[in-house]
């Protein structure tokens, strides 16, 4: 019935601290002493708003309902200031249960701060009484705008940390998939060829054949050097990645963040040397992991040419650079700084446009 306590939950109950004042007007004849039942009744109600998992609805209506004819009451009968106590329920609208401005919890909600605002102006006592029922549904207001907007934006952002968490998890499968694939294919096979070899090596000992012997030893020897060579070259796979198989995975992570990607390729990537494919690679995925987990953009272009050296352009339609330092892409600059290269954000937003330059090295 009652959902698993957790850590942010703490706030909801930072606020019953204000409970003291009703129960505390209670005490000192302020208000009636047979008040401190309703009081009960809205503690034990807020609580339950609290907690209560959502597919009770009809209890949390009647407790919500409760809460709001509580302030009503309280502010109507006895205490003007009473009012503020809505602030409660902004909390319940917004971390709680997150309501839209069309749900039955809102309506309700305004239709009571309205109608005690305009009460408090037609017949409140003083021009204090009269200012504070102007100004409380306008601070109760305020701060549910706010504080849905703070929520929105933390749920968005959440959204984006567990899609970049997915992404990086089918990015890690896929590459687990690809050694175990490589693996498989070549140390697969040369341990079959491995065990028929030896397997007939001791056929021919056993038969005295020992030229026989020493010849299948020799193609063991073979395939054992062959293997390793097989071996180093996976192990140096894993280090090393061309530009176009970069650039196919990065068009794969981009469908997978739905983020519209035009690639417009220039070089022959062929020709580039390893040094300066693996460096353009490094480059390629700092930009795109940027884009995919900061820039909120829904299309990108990655344009690459040679141009005074080779050239990388990323254009993107996101949120861009709230204000440039000259340090951003810091690590893009270091890996930049073993080489003739730079970067220039050449427009902070509206397009967001990166340029990377770098002088071309010959072949490796």
């Amino acid at each position: 019935m009652l959902r698993r306590h957790e850590k942010n939950d703490l706030p909801y109950y930072i606020g019953l601290v204000f409970l003291i004042f009703p129960i505390g007007g209670a005490f000192t004849g302020f208000y009636p002493i047979w008040t401190l039942n309703l009081t009960a009744g809205f503690l034990l109600s807020y609580l339950l708003l609290v907690r209560l998992e959502p597919r009770h609805q009809t209890l949390i209506a009647f407790l919500w309902f409760y809460t709001l004819a509580y302030v009503s009451f309280m502010t109507l009968v006895y205490q003007g200031t009473m009012m503020w106590f809505l602030f409660y329920h902004v909390n319940l609208l917004v971390w709680r249960f997150g309501d839209h401005y069309r749900s039955y919890r809102f309506t309700s909600f305004l239709i009571v701060a309205l109608l005690l605002s305009a009460a408090g102006l037609i017949y409140g006592a003083g021009l204090a009484t009269v200012l504070m029922s102007a100004a409380a549904p306008v601070f109760v207001l305020g701060m549910y705008y706010f504080q849905n907007r703070l929520h929105l934006q933390k749920k968005m952002e959440d959204e984006i940390v567990e899609q970049n968490h997915t992404i990086n998890l089918l990015s890690a499968e896929n590459e687990r998939n690809r050694i175990g694939r490589d693996l498989h294919d070549t140390l697969g096979h040369t341990f079959a060829m491995m065990t028929l070899k030896t397997e007939l090596a001791l056929k021919q000992m056993k038969k005295g054949q020992y030229d026989a012997v020493r010849q299948q030893l020799e193609e063991l020897n073979q395939i054992s050097q062959t293997s390793m060579h097989e071996v180093r070259e996976i192990v140096n796979n894993l280090k090393y990645q061309t530009v176009a198989e970069e650039l196919s995975e990065i068009e794969r992570l981009f469908g997978l963040s739905e983020i519209g990607l035009a690639v417009d390729n220039e070089l022959d990537l062929n020709s580039l040397a390893p040094v300066t494919q693996s460096i353009i690679t490094m480059i390629l995925r700092e930009l795109a992991n940027n884009v995919i987990k900061h820039s909120q953009a829904s299309q990108c272009q990655i344009l690459i040419r040679r141009k005074k050296g080779i050239e990388i352009i990323f254009r993107d339609n996101g949120v861009g650079f709230i204000k440039l330092t000259g340090q951003e892409l810091h690590s893009i600059r270091e890996r930049l700084s073993l080489v003739e290269g730079s970067v220039e954000v050449t427009s902070s937003a509206n397009p967001t446009i990166v340029t990377i330059t770098l002088k071309e090295g010959g072949k490796q």
